[in-house]
């Protein structure tokens, strides 16, 4: 159609507006026309207005919609941003609906680019667009920065614009924010009035939306933030916008509701993926929906992507603890060290790495001491939620007996029948060699503390140590059967075994005991111990070998089969 090619249409418009022109002069010229200069003058004026109307509505028709739909098209496609906006252009005329979906059109590709401030003004021109002439002239000027906290001037002509324009949320949100900076109490409540109304005024807006999300978030409205995140993922799930996921992620995995938030972020491309929350959101979600290769999976692409992100390589240490990965949760927490970041959220960051750095230690490495160095660096508030006290498994497990059982003691005042405490307790009175006190303090304790394998065990090591031999290996037997990797419970109840000469069920407990830790220097002992009793002297030597061949220096061992070797 001739009317697609602009220059035709250009010269059709002019040819229009200069034979209007050619007419008004002549009707003002002519001396039997009838008209007056005034009226010629006006009737020429006039015309000329027609015409520009009219070439614009020609326009708008002819080139500015079909240009709008094939940039529609393009964006549906998949087409790079840029290439959008060059096929959109940039008419000045656009109004109606037209001019709505025009200006949506063009903040979602500038918020594509991450170009959010123009994405910002795109938006609110859309919804202007929507408005009488006059009208959006005028309510154009109330989204002019209002510094410091608003009057109750600007306030009041804010309520008279929503009469005049009631549909628009963008001026829903904006009365809100004022309200929000206003010092009246009754100013909060009023604001989160004008948010719920907005919130479906601006469906097609997602820069509100996720306004109205993390306003929400932060100030305990999670009514409102459910609404906004339940039309953000309807309406605005493209992953090429990007809201905050993140955010909206975590707040869905801190209700519970890991599956949604695994749902939210797992289709974002790894180049939209610039906050660590974008990671975070999908790992955790694996890690609690028992995905923990595909969270390992995950998390390694992530600390490609955002080297430096202190949170992600904490991530990964809890991923690998999870798998069992013992070596390299060591050498990613190392790692993280290396990602602390510098100011104000350092020191915190800091400590609580100090913390989990601590608990390996302690649990992993079986460092004590190295561990009470590190919890010496962490607040006594910011020391974790461990039961007991994580300070307090480290002074039972240093031999700090009666300082940790005068702080057992204080906190029993406070939770008298919480089994943990009642069985460090024991744990105490077990390591001040109090056994007298310990078997009738075991033995008056309550059911719950009888289904933990620590209570079967101390009540054997208290009725070993008051000469009672026999109930001492049942009691620790029932130990290692309700906890057959606990290598403490192995290694004592073969010593009860050993004690009723009963060789052979001695070395089956060792060989157990070895089983969960190949390298255990006080198992390889015995076991070679175990072998001489059953007079196999080359399997206690070859035991008395591997023991010093993992540990070097172990007097014990070396004394052994210095014996052994002279016989």
């Amino acid at each position: 159609m001739v009317f697609r090619r602009p220059w035709v249409l250009r010269a059709l418009l002019l040819l229009l507006l200069a034979s209007a022109a050619v007419v008004a002069m002549g009707l003002l010229t002519s001396p039997g026309g009838g008209l007056s200069p005034l009226s010629a003058l006006t009737l020429s004026v006039g015309a000329m207005g027609l015409g520009g109307w009219l070439g614009i509505r020609a326009r708008v028709h002819w080139i500015d919609r079909p240009r709008f739909l094939r940039a529609e098209q393009r964006w549906a496609e998949g087409d790079h941003p840029y290439d959008v906006l060059q096929t959109l252009g940039n008419p000045p005329w656009m109004r109606g609906e037209l001019g709505y979906r025009f200006f949506l059109l063009k903040s979602t590709l500038h918020l594509s680019l991450e170009h959010r401030d123009q994405a910002w003004v795109e938006a609110l021109e859309a919804q202007l667009a929507r408005l009488p002439l006059w009208k959006s002239l005028l309510v154009a000027q109330a989204f002019q920065k209002v510094p410091g906290t608003p009057s109750a001037r600007r306030l009041a002509w804010g309520k008279r614009l929503l009469a005049w324009a009631p549909q628009m949320g963008r001026l829903q949100h904006l009365q809100g924010i004022l309200l929000l900076r206003a010092t009246d109490p009754e100013s909060l409540h009023q604001a989160w009035r004008h948010f719920e109304a907005a919130l479906p005024l601006s469906w097609d807006d997602p820069l509100v939306l996720e306004d109205l999300l993390l306003a929400g978030l932060q100030h305990g409205k999670e009514d409102v933030a459910e609404q906004a995140l339940r039309v953000l993922e309807s309406r605005h799930g493209d992953p090429r916008l990007p809201w905050d996921r993140g955010a909206a992620g975590m707040y869905l995995l801190r209700n519970g509701r890991h599956a949604e938030a695994l749902a939210l972020v797992q289709g974002m491309p790894p180049e939209r993926r610039t906050h660590p929350l974008h990671w975070l959101a999908e790992t955790v979600a694996r890690r609690q929906l028992g995905d923990r290769e595909g969270a390992w999976r995950v998390i390694g692409t992530a600390i490609t992507q955002l080297p430096h992100a202190f949170r992600l390589w904490m991530e990964r240490y809890q991923i690998a603890l999870e798998l069992h990965r013992d070596q390299e949760a060591l050498e990613t927490l190392e790692r993280a060290w290396l990602a602390l970041p510098e100011g104000e959220d350092s020191e915190s960051l800091r400590q609580e790495w100090h913390l989990r750095r601590a608990e390996f230690a302690f649990w992993w490495e079986d460092r004590p001491t190295f561990a009470r160095e590190l919890l010496a660096q962490v607040p006594l508030e910011r020391q974790g939620d461990h039961h007991p006290p994580l300070r307090l498994q480290v002074q039972v497990a240093e031999g700090d007996y009666e300082a940790a059982y005068a702080e057992v003691l204080a906190l029993l005042k406070e939770q008298p029948q919480d089994v943990d405490l009642l069985l460090l307790q024991a744990d105490c009175l077990a390591g001040m060699d109090a056994w007298e006190a310990l078997l009738p303090y075991l033995e008056g304790l309550g059911e719950a503390c009888r289904e933990r394998p620590t209570y079967w065990h101390l009540l054997g090591l208290a009725r070993a140590h008051l000469g009672d031999p026999l109930p001492a290996r049942l009691d620790l037997e029932r130990a290692v059967r309700m906890d057959p990797h606990g290598l403490r419970y192995l290694l004592d109840a073969g010593h009860a075994c050993a004690e009723l000469g009963d060789w052979d069920r001695a070395e089956s407990h060792w060989r157990q005991a070895l089983h969960v830790d190949p390298q255990a220097e006080e198992a390889l002992i015995h076991l070679a111990e175990a072998r001489k009793e059953l007079q196999d002297l080359d399997g206690a030597r070859r035991y008395l070998r591997e023991c010093l061949l993992h540990h070097p220096d172990s007097q014990d061992a070396q004394t052994r089969l210095a014996e052994l070797e002279a016989n």
